[in-house]
């Protein structure tokens, strides 16, 4: 049995099923602060009750934050004989966009540009694919001018895509020193650690981009973050400058590599 990927569209159209059961797996103060009117709150309490009593043939919905640990819960039903498992692609972030308006007038062109790429400009944190914000886009190409108009305008430096990373990630990505400045002075969280536990301390390294390293170090990135597989940013060190700079700041004080 095979359980599959449903974009928002699809499951809006699947609830005209009045049998379908929804499952909201996000942490219970989240389902307090806001979930979809049909969905069941699902825990460890109701899960082995859920997969025992329900009905094979009921279609199950699941839905997470961002879309990832619900692919796991719709095998798991799947593995106990359900014939409908979704996963809702993007989570509860894509199903229910916070709406955040600018807090300031943006150009005409940053209006067009949002525009042209499907963001609606009264609401700059809104979604598109992977669950990335315009935002988080512009720090992708190195628009600076931009993404500083959005900033200034309020827009969410606390989101992440569908995989966990925030607009420090795709800052780096660009390679603007501008853009991480921009972002730093504005606190963004400089060690978000996305689905896999990476930082973008540990992109730049990984990437061998040592100015971007050596800027991220200076801020105070911590160099003591591992990913799920136990990697840090000095394992991950792609040259000799980046790893450097790496173990001048973790080694103790009087074993600095000159």
């Amino acid at each position: 049995m095979k359980w599959h990927n449903v974009s928002v569209t699809e499951a809006e159209e699947m609830l005209y099923d009045s049998e379908i059961l929804v499952l909201d797996m996000r942490d219970f103060s989240a389902y307090l602060r806001g979930h979809h009117p049909r969905a069941l709150h699902l825990h460890e309490q109701n899960l082995r009750a859920l997969l025992k009593h329900t009905a094979r043939s009921v279609p199950v919905l699941i839905y997470c934050y961002h879309g990832h640990r619900s692919q796991d819960m719709a095998q798991l039903f799947s593995d106990f004989g359900f014939t409908s498992c979704y996963s809702l692609d993007g989570g509860y972030e894509a199903w229910f966009p916070a709406i955040r308006r600018p807090q300031s007038p943006l150009s005409a062109e940053l209006q067009q540009w949002l525009l042209e790429q499907g963001f609606f400009p009264g609401n700059i944190d809104q979604r598109a694919g992977n669950n990335e914000t315009a935002l988080m886009q512009l720090c992708r190409c190195g628009h600076e001018a931009f993404v500083r108009e959005l900033v200034m305008a309020g827009a969410g430096l606390d989101l992440v895509n569908k995989d966990g990373n925030n607009a420090l990630w795709m800052a780096c990505q660009s390679g603007s020193e501008a853009i991480v400045r921009l972002l730093l002075a504005n606190d963004i969280n400089m060690d978000q650690q996305n689905d896999h536990g990476a930082t973008a301390l540990m992109y730049a390294a990984s990437a061998g981009n040592s100015r971007m390293l050596r800027l991220l170090l200076e801020a105070g990135a911590d160099t003591g973050l591992s990913t799920g597989d136990d990697f840090s940013a000095l394992d991950v060190a792609a040259t000799p400058e980046t790893l450097r700079l790496l173990q001048h700041c973790t080694l103790p004080a009087d074993r600095h590599v000159a």
